[in-house]
This record gives C-alpha cells, sequence and structure tokens, in this order.
C-alpha cells in the first residue's frame, strides 16, 4: 500500500534570503531513510511563499523549523491536524524547546532524526505513533540524502555535509545544543562519492566548522581536499569555517585546488573583550582584529573569497564606535562580504539563560514573537544602548549594502581574488542588498532615487572608474545613534 508523506520547510515572516538558496538539507536525509512504498514530496515555502493546505493530501506531514519559523510551522500543523492527518516536527527550535512544540504537533523527532525515522515510519503504519523519538548526536548519517525531492525548485546550491557538530562552544550559538561539541567526520571516500554524484556545479557544504580545531581535523581537512581533486569533481563549492583556516597557506591552497570559491566566517567583533565573553577561541580573544587581518588576507591570497560575520550588541562593545569598526575593518581588509547580525538569544543558548534570568528578554509572548527572533531585530534589552539605538546603528552597518558598492565590490574580488570568488560573494552581497532595497533602509543615501528595485542574478557593469577605490569607499556618514 503507497502511503504520502509531505515535508514541509516554513517560510520565515522575514527573510533575509528569500532568493539565496541553498537544499534543506535534513529533508534529503528524511526521505532517504523513508521507506519506498512511501511517495515523499517536499513544499518548501522559502522557494513558493506561504500557501493554504486545505487541499494537500497525506498520510504524514513532516515539519522543520528555526526558532524564527516556529510561529508558522505551528500553523501548518493546525491545518493538517485538524483534518486528521498526524505531524511530526523536528529540526532546531523542536529539540531546544520541545515541551513547546510537543502542543501543536503530534509527535516530535529530536536531535539527528535520520537514525530513528524508520521506526516513527513503522509506528505510524501500526497505528502507534508515540509522541517522542530521540535521535540524539550518536554519530554521523548512515543513507545519502535523497535529492530528487528538491528537483521541483531552483536552489542557488546543492546542500552537502562533512561533519557535525562544533568544538567551539560560543554563548550565543544554538549548533553546540543540537549538534553537541564533539567534532564528527564523515569518512573522506564517503564523501567524495556522494559529490561525484551531484550532477549540479555549485555546492555548499552545511558544516558549521568544515576544518575543526584539531589536528586530527585539519589533518582530515587535507586529506579530504586532496581527495576532491585528485577525482577530479569540478565543482565550485562555498563553506563555514572558522578563521583558523587561513592559519597557514596549506588549507586554503589545497582547498581552493579542490574546488573551493568562497568560505564564510563568524569573526562576530573586532574587539577582543567581546571575543572573551561571548567565548570565542583562544587566539581570537588575544589577537583580535590582527590575527583576523592576516587569516583574511591569507584566504583571499589563494583566491578564496570571505564573507565575514559580525554580531552588534554584545555587552562589553562600544556602542558608539561598533558600526565605524565593522565597515573599517571591511575596508582595510577587502572583506567580499558582510553579514550583520544583531545579538539574539537564542533558546538553548548560554545567553538566553542568562538574559532570561536578568529579566532582559523583552519579546516574551511566545510562540507568536519568535517571528522576532530573525538576528535582524532587537529583541533583548542591552546596558549600553536603547533597543531603538542598536536597532540604528544596524542600519548604519548596512550601508555596506548600496548598489553602488555591490557592482564595484564584485569587480574588486573579480580582478585581485578570483573570478569564481567574486561570483559568489556577489550571490551573498546582492541578498542582502535587495533585502535592503525592499525595506526602505537606503533611502537616506546620496544616490537613493537613482536606485533600482532589485540587483538582477547577473554580472554586474565594470564601473566607469577603478573598482577598487568605490569598494573601499564604503564608510556612512555614521550618525551617533541613542
Amino acid at each position: 500500500m503507497t502511503r504520502r508523506l509531505v515535508l514541509i520547510n516554513p517560510r520565515n515572516r522575514v527573510s533575509l534570503y528569500g532568493d539565496y538558496l541553498w537544499e534543506p538539507l535534513a529533508f534529503g536525509y528524511v526521505a532517504a531513510a523513508t521507506p519506498d512504498h512511501w511517495d515523499v514530496e517536499l513544499i518548501d515555502e522559502q522557494c513558493e511563499g506561504a500557501r493554504d493546505y486545505s487541499q494537500v493530501d497525506a498520510d504524514l506531514v513532516g515539519l522543520t523549523a528555526f526558532t524564527t519559523q516556529a510561529p508558522r510551522a505551528y500553523q501548518i500543523a493546525r491545518q493538517f491536524r485538524d483534518r486528521g492527518i498526524p505531524v511530526v516536527m523536528g529540526g532546531i527550535h523542536a529539540s531546544l524547546v520541545s515541551d513547546e512544540a510537543a502542543q501543536y504537533v503530534d509527535a516530535l523527532c529530536l536531535g539527528e532524526c535520520e537514525g530513528v525515522w524508520p521506526t516513527l515510519i513503522a509506528d505510524v503504519e501500526s497505528g502507534t505513533l508515540q509522541a517522542r523519538y530521540d535521535g540524539g548526536t550518536s554519530g554521523g548519517s548512515a543513507v545519502h540524502p535523497d535529492r530528487t525531492i528538491f528537483a521541483k525548485y531552483p536552489y542557488e546550491y546543492v546542500s552537502a555535509q562533512t561533519s557535525r557538530g562544533c568544538p567551539m562552544d560560543c554563548s550565543f550559538c544554538s549548533v553546540t545544543a543540537f549538534n553537541g561539541r564533539i567534532f564528527r567526520m564523515r569518512e573522506i571516500d564517503d564523501v567524495v562519492a556522494e559529490v561525484a554524484a551531484i550532477p549540479q556545479r555549485d555546492i555548499i557544504f552545511v558544516d558549521d566548522d568544515l576544518n575543526g580545531f584539531s589536528p586530527k581535523a585539519k589533518r582530515r581537512c587535507l586529506d579530504l581536499f586532496r581527495a576532491m581533486t585528485a577525482a577530479g569533481l569540478n565543482k565550485q563549492w562555498i563553506t563555514q569555517v572558522t578563521i583558523n583556516f587561513g592559519d597557514d597557506d596549506e588549507l586554503p591552497r589545497l582547498a581552493r585546488e579542490a574546488g573551493c570559491a568562497g568560505v564564510f566566517i563568524g569573526l562576530e567583533s573586532t574587539d577582543t573583550k567581546s571575543l572573551a565573553l561571548i567565548r570565542k577561541d583562544g587566539t581570537s580573544q588575544k589577537r583580535g582584529a590582527d590575527y583576523y587581518r592576516e587569516n583574511v588576507a591569507r584566504i583571499r591570497r589563494h583566491g578564496i573569497g570571505v564573507v565575514g560575520s559580525f554580531i552588534l550588541g554584545i555587552d562589553s562593545q562600544n556602542m558608539d564606535t561598533v558600526v565605524a569598526d565593522i565597515l573599517q575593518f571591511a575596508a582595510e581588509t577587502e572583506l567580499d562580504g558582510l553579514n550583520p547580525t544583531i545579538l539574539t538569544p537564542l533558546p538553548g543558548t548560554r545567553d538566553y539563560a542568562r538574559h532570561d534570568a536578568e529579566g532582559r528578554i523583552l519579546f516574551k509572548n511566545y510562540p507568536d514573537d519568535w517571528e522576532k527572533y530573525t538576528l535582524a531585530f532587537p529583541v533583548t534589552q542591552m546596558p549600553h544602548v536603547s533597543g531603538a539605538g542598536l536597532m540604528r546603528r544596524y542600519i548604519d552597518v548596512l550601508q555596506y549594502f548600496r548598489p553602488e558598492h555591490v557592482a564595484a565590490r564584485y569587480w574588486r574580488t573579480h580582478d585581485t581574488v578570483s573570478p569564481e570568488a567574486a561570483w559568489h560573494a556577489f550571490l551573498w552581497n546582492r541578498v542582502w542588498t535587495n533585502y535592503c532595497l525592499r525595506s526602505g533602509v537606503f533611502r537616506r543615501a546620496p544616490l537613493a532615487e537613482s536606485y533600482p528595485t532589485g540587483i538582477p542574478r547577473e554580472v554586474p557593469d565594470r564601473p566607469l572608474v577603478d573598482a577598487a577605490l568605490i569598494a573601499a569607499s564604503v564608510m556612512p556618514t555614521i550618525r551617533v545613534a541613542v
């Protein structure tokens, strides 16, 4: 008897990355672990927008959600449960706020669920669905993801994963609460075989930290890059690494030979006190911006673009200088892209526990207020700035993405790093620029009246004047916000 499983990725009410999409890999693993007599369909609201499910039939519905997606996930669950269709929810929010999530669905799949998914399916078939299934963090997946479910959508990147867990323990991050601090590395031959079977060129390795910190992790990373190069995969890929990826020339050189075009690095702050407060790695805490500058330069010299992520609102930051510090660092190091965020105490993190104990969290009408936990909106009281003041500073940082800078930055990266790095950094910067255009962030910019409604997905025209000079001139007039 054929049964039907519908997997749904809920839409964020506020989505920064609506047109910068990679496959929701967890669903690929779930599909692979589902018996063959089940038909599996993916509905990705991040691609097609929120929809009505009154006419969608299923024997089982599977939902996932980051925290900001949780309210929408619960709305979707209600539409199916009202018709007697069972709903199971997994993902990071359901795993870390399980008592809340359990009120809105029939079953929870906690942790890394593909290991327990066959048991859950068997229970659905026998009519004995349990309230909770705990996959834990016992190891890597025993199956390759089934990517046929992604074929209906025009994803920017194919998603793959070489490791799980993160050896760091940053106070703001929920990764270690969900995937653990044990750095679990897949066998190299298995990774290469999976990547070789992917027909598309562009891949994102969604590892939380591809290279790790231990000598063993580094050796494995080097061996992985050598194996990918030897296999002649002809892929272009991006990933997330820690700043120690640039400690020497060997890692970035071999990564580039293996197809790496860009890396995303959580730099978080140029202030060593702030890095100590959030428990960033020891070298970063001691050396801060000097260490960052050296390693960013080394990575870029090997043809790999660098997107640097920063947090505004860390307690120890000087809020009168933080905007200038970030933009000055981006200009000095010629960062190829930026990911500015606002400190957000996500559930399961030490920051949430501390801010909650101190009575600092401003929005606790859960689950509705989870929508505000986007990393782009102040949800907690800061000691040195009001919420409105922090938001104004955030908008100042977003001036980095003004349309005239996107084209100049593309050509600077193209000419000084590599054409591949330029393209992948452009895709990232473009989505931020389009988000800012839609949100009116640039309305006070000198050229605001000439701005387009959106930046197309195509190589921008080369500026008439030197691109490097324009790209270096990204410092807007900084207002002193209160």
